[in-house]
């Protein structure tokens, strides 16, 4: 065999190894996907159940031991909104609710003396959701120390 002959059969080679080591790198890379999607789904149900059995405990805050040594952190977050009601005031107007879409459809109305702000305060409800917050944090939280302090002079 020359060496021409060597040369082309060792870049053959080559290519060869590295389309499989490439193949591999893909096939890993979506099997890992899969596993994370997988994860994810576990995650949200393991969450629904999470919140379901957090609801039944009257603490506002509840702390768990991980086993790295960190702490879980349970606590319900609460959000507040103002919802208008579109359809009872198009029905008090008088007009179809598709004439209340956009910021300029109400100021239309406001100009003309149609509707009032008594109108909008009156068909504008809160609505209240408390979402379950779940967080880690490190189990000592020191103090930093600032330069040039000592233990003594920190209080």
């Amino acid at each position: 065999m020359s060496t021409l002959e060597e040369d082309i059969t060792a870049r053959q080679e080559e290519e060869q190894t590295g389309r499989l080591r490439l193949e591999d790198k893909v096939l890993r890379y979506f099997q890992n996907k899969e596993i994370a999607k997988e994860r994810n789904e576990e995650n949200k149900l393991l969450l629904e159940e999470i919140e379901e059995l957090f609801e039944g405990h009257e603490e506002e805050e509840i702390t768990f031991s991980l086993p790295n040594g960190e702490i879980a952190v349970l606590s319900p977050q609460f959000r507040e909104r103002e919802v208008l009601d579109k359809d009872a005031l198009a029905d008090e107007l008088q007009v179809p609710k598709d004439e209340l879409k956009t910021p300029f459809d109400f100021c239309m109305f406001t100009s003309k003396g149609v509707l009032t702000p008594a109108m909008v305060t009156k068909y504008t409800t809160v609505e209240r959701e408390v979402k379950l917050r779940i967080s880690k944090r490190k189990r000592n939280t020191k103090r930093r120390k600032q330069k040039g302090q000592t233990p003594e002079n920190l209080d």
